[in-house]
């Protein structure tokens, strides 16, 4: 028999389909399976099993795993890869932030999870793309759209260009 569920009729059974989906979109809306879809691509940017990539997204759950940057509006979580020369971390920028001129030491890769970004040259990085940056090179980013921006980077170290940052490059060593 059909019941009304406050916004229209729907059979018991409708009703049961309903939550489940309602159940799923929250199950899939936090992390590790927010970004299922990307596993296979984080175990090759981080060179870590797609399992680990699970595990580490499971971890970085916890908002006391992230930790506060020198720069406003960006937090980050390291990821455990067992690799001693190169950093993998999630980056999270909160919506117009801006990541200043800086020169990678090594190359950097990254993946961008959610949101987008562009660089001082207009490039733009949505979710989904990656981009790789090769050692020496030098960019801006800029965060896009009203949302934040969540990217998987592995890369050997950077140095900020600009005058005011410079002091900043004997923490990042």
């Amino acid at each position: 028999m059909p019941v009304f569920d406050g916004d229209a009729w729907a059979l018991p059974q409708d009703r049961a389909l309903q939550a489940g989906a309602a159940r799923l979109r929250a199950a899939v809306s936090e992390l590790p399976l927010r970004y299922a879809p990307f596993f296979g691509r984080l175990a090759g940017l981080w060179g870590i099993s797609e399992e680990t990539v699970r595990s580490e997204l499971a971890r970085a759950k916890d908002a006391t795993g992230w930790s506060r940057t020198l720069l406003p509006g960006l937090r980050a979580f390291e990821i455990e890869t067992g690799r001693a020369r190169e950093r993998a971390r999630l980056l999270r920028f909160e919506p117009g932030s801006r990541f200043p001129n800086h020169r990678h030491r090594g190359a950097e890769r990254l993946l961008v999870l959610e949101g987008a970004l562009a660089d001082g040259r207009g490039a733009k990085t949505h979710a989904g793309d990656e981009c790789a940056m090769a050692p020496g090179s030098e960019h801006e980013l800029y965060i896009l759209g009203d949302g934040p921006c969540v990217t998987a980077v592995a890369e050997q170290g950077i140095e900020f260009t600009g005058s005011l940052l410079r002091f900043a490059n004997w923490l990042l060593r």
